[in-house]
């Protein structure tokens, strides 16, 4: 996020998630695993792969750095991030 644009949006690409958790370290209150061993986010009453509109998060506080470092800490790259316009910003 070189020139610091804004998340809105966030999508797990479950075919990708192996369930290494490193977005939960990362971003426990963004993210968790299911019962499938694979990465959900956390989503106002509802959890689910997304895409989820950054204003349906479950953590409404939590910064655009810290759902950037769980995004890179995933090593499939299964988290996806797009700005406002709908562009992909990540990875």
């Amino acid at each position: 996020m070189a020139d610091e644009k804004k998340i809105a949006k966030i999508v797990v690409d479950r075919n990708l998630c192996i369930g290494a958790s490193t977005c939960v370290i990362t971003a426990n209150t963004v993210f968790e695993l299911d019962a499938e061993n694979k990465a959900v986010i956390k989503l106002q009453g509802v959890k689910n792969s997304g895409p989820a509109e950054r204003g349906s998060l479950e953590d409404q506080q939590v910064g655009d750095a810290t759902i950037l470092a769980a995004a890179q800490s995933c090593p499939t790259r299964a988290i996806f991030l797009y700005d406002e316009a709908g562009k992909q910003i990540y990875p």
